[in-house]
C-alpha cells in the first residue's frame, strides 16, 4: 500500500513516460476526430437536450402538442421524446438522464460550441482517465512500464472506445472515479487530499449515481480518523447539495430520480431471476473486452496480494464486487455486449490486479526479457482487444449515429412546418435539431392514432413519420392507412399518410 520510494524512481523521465506522453495526444486526437458528436438515441439525444437546457437556463422543456386534442382522450406524454418524461395532464417534460454529463457538456460548449462539446469532453475525459490510472498503477507499486500498459489496455478495451466515440456518461464517471481513489490514496499520507478525493466522488456521481459505489473501496483506503472523513464530506458536500435540490426541483425529492418519472419503478427492474443469466454473460464477456489472460492473472494477483499487502488486495477486490454486485441482478445488464459499460468503473482495479501479476512473473525473468515483458503484454493483449473492437465495427459509429443528424435536417428541409411526425428512434433527435411537434406512434393506440387523424383534417396539417427499418412494419400494422415513401436519408424513410385507415 506504500508509495513506491523517491529514491527508486529514476531521476529522467523513462522511455514508457514519454511513449504515454505521445501516446495520450494521440489517443486523444483519435477519440475527438472519431468521435460523434451527434444527438441520436435516447441516452445521447437526452444528455445533449438536457445540456442545451442548461445552458439557456431551464431546467425542463415545454411540451410541444397538437391543437385540438385533449385530455382526457389524449395525454401530453404522448408529445414526449426517448431520454424524456411528462407526467400525464402536465405540459412541461423533465430530463430523466443524470445532470453530471450535460453539465461537463455546457462547460465544453462555453469555450468549443455545442457541435463539438462532446468530442472535446470524452477525449478529454479519456486522456485524463489515462493519466490518472497510470498515477495509480505507480501507487500501488508498478513500474513505469507496467504503468503505460496498464493505461493501453483500457483504452483498447472494446467498451471503453465504444462509449468514449458517443455522447454518453460511462467513461467520464469511471475518469472521476479514477480521480477520487486516487486522490483518497493520497490521502492517506496527507489527508487534506481527502477534500478533492470527496469532490471528485460527488461529480461522479452527478455523471452517473451508481459511482457512489466507490464509496467501499475509498472506505478501505482512507484511514479510519474523523480528519480523513471530515475533509471527504466537505469536498462531496457541494455536489450532495446540487443534486439534492435539482432532484426536488424537477422530480419532487431529494431522493428520486429521471428514471423513476412516469410513474415507473425503478427498483423493479432489479430481481433474482436475471442473475444467473448475468453472471453467465460476464462470465463469457469480461474476458472477451480485457483478454482472458488479463482476467485469469487479475486472480492470481489478488491471491498474491492477500498474504502481504491485504489491504490493497481487499480495494482492489471490492472495487471490483462492488459494482458486479449491484448490476448483476439488473434486469438488462446481460442482454448485450454494450451493456458491459455498467462495469466499466471496476475494469481498472482488474487491469491493476492482472499486471501487479504479470510484474511479478516477469521478475523471474533475465533482465532483457524483463525489460521487453510489458511489451510482449500490450502486442499480446492489446491487439486481442483490437481485433475484437473491429469484430464490432466501432469505428463505424460516427457514420451510423450522423444518420439521425442528416434525418433531422431532412425532416427540416423537407416536412412542412405546420406538419405532425410520428417517430419514435428519432424523437430524441428530431426535438434537439428540429422545432418540428412529434407524437411517439409507439404509445397510442389506434383509437388515439384516429383522434390524431381527426385533428390533423380539421387543421389540414399533414401527417409524417421518421422511421427506422425496425419500426416501419410495426406502424403500419398498428394503424394501417396508405403511406407515401417521400424520401430516404441512411436507414430513416420518411413517410406521408395520404389516405387513412377505415373506421
Amino acid at each position: 500500500m506504500d508509495s513506491v520510494p523517491p529514491a527508486s524512481r529514476p531521476a529522467r523521465p523513462p522511455l514508457a513516460g514519454l511513449v504515454l506522453a505521445v501516446a495520450l495526444v494521440a489517443y486523444g486526437w483519435f477519440i475527438y476526430q472519431d468521435g460523434a458528436p451527434y444527438a441520436g438515441g435516447a441516452d445521447s439525444s437526452g444528455y445533449l437536450n438536457s445540456a442545451r437546457l442548461l445552458a439557456s437556463g431551464r431546467l425542463t422543456d415545454r411540451v410541444r402538442t397538437v391543437p385540438g386534442l385533449d385530455p382526457p382522450a389524449w395525454n401530453t406524454f404522448f408529445h414526449q421524446p426517448l431520454g424524456y418524461a411528462v407526467k400525464p395532464g402536465q405540459t412541461e417534460m423533465v430530463p430523466i438522464y443524470p445532470v453530471g454529463l450535460p453539465l461537463h457538456y455546457v462547460v465544453g460548449a462555453w469555450f468549443v460550441g455545442f457541435e463539438k462539446t462532446a468530442r472535446v469532453v470524452n477525449a478529454l475525459a479519456s486522456v485524463a482517465a489515462g493519466l490518472l490510472l497510470f498515477g495509480l498503477a505507480r501507487r500501488v507499486g508498478l513500474g513505469a512500464g507496467w504503468a503505460a500498459v496498464a493505461v493501453a489496455l483500457l483504452w483498447c478495451c472494446p467498451i471503453w472506445i465504444f462509449h468514449a466515440l458517443q455522447p454518453l456518461s460511462d467513461c467520464v464517471a469511471t475518469a472521476w472515479v479514477l480521480a477520487a481513489v486516487l486522490a483518497a490514496w493520497h490521502a492517506a499520507d496527507r489527508p487534506r487530499w481527502a477534500v478533492p478525493a470527496g469532490a471528485a466522488l460527488g461529480i461522479a456521481v452527478l455523471v452517473r449515481p451508481t459511482s457512489l459505489l466507490a464509496l467501499i473501496p475509498l472506505a478501505v483506503l482512507l484511514p479510519r480518523t474523523g480528519r480523513h472523513w471530515r475533509h471527504l464530506v466537505l469536498g462531496g458536500l457541494p455536489a450532495a447539495v446540487f443534486l439534492g435540490w435539482y432532484n426536488a426541483t424537477l422530480y419532487g425529492g431529494v431522493l428520486q430520480t429521471g428514471y423513476s418519472q412516469g410513474g415507473s419503478d425503478l427498483w423493479s427492474a432489479f430481481g433474482r431471476e436475471f442473475v444467473a443469466v448475468n453472471l453467465a454473460f460476464f462470465a463469457a464477456w469480461i474476458p472477451r473486452v480485457l483478454s482472458w489472460p488479463v482476467v485469469l492473472l487479475a486472480v492470481l494477483g489478488l491471491a498474491w496480494l492477500w498474504p502481504g499487502q491485504r489491504r490493497l488486495a481487499v480495494a482492489l477486490l471490492l472495487w471490483i464486487a462492488a459494482f458486479l454486485a449491484f448490476y448483476t441482478p439488473y434486469f438488462c445488464a446481460g442482454e448485450s455486449w454494450g451493456y458491459l459499460r455498467f462495469l466499466l468503473p471496476a475494469f481498472p482495479p482488474v487491469i491493476l490486479a492482472a499486471l501487479l501479476a504479470a510484474q511479478r512473473l516477469a521478475a523471474a525473468l533475465p533482465r532483457t526479457a524483463r525489460r521487453l515483458a510489458p511489451a510482449l503484454v500490450v502486442l499480446g493483449t492489446a491487439s486481442f482487444q483490437l481485433a475484437l473492437a473491429d469484430e464490432l465495427h466501432l469505428t463505424d459509429i460516427r457514420s451510423g449515429e450522423r444518420n439521425y443528424w442528416v434525418a433531422a435536417r431532412w425532416i427540416r428541409d423537407h416536412v412542412p412546418a405546420d406538419a405532425i411526425v410520428l417517430a419514435m428512434q428519432m424523437s430524441g433527435a428530431i426535438t434537439y435539431y428540429d422545432p418540428q411537434p412529434i407524437v411517439r406512434w409507439d404509445q397510442i393506440t389506434p383509437a388515439q392514432f384516429a383522434l390524431l387523424r381527426q385533428a390533423e383534417a380539421a387543421r389540414h396539417q399533414p401527417l409524417w413519420a421518421a422511421l427506422f427499418p425496425f419500426e416501419q412494419r410495426q406502424l403500419k400494422e398498428r394503424f394501417g392507412g396508405t403511406w407515401r415513401v417521400e424520401g430516404r436519408e441512411g436507414p430513416v424513410e420518411f413517410w406521408r399518410l395520404e389516405v387513412p385507415a377505415a373506421p
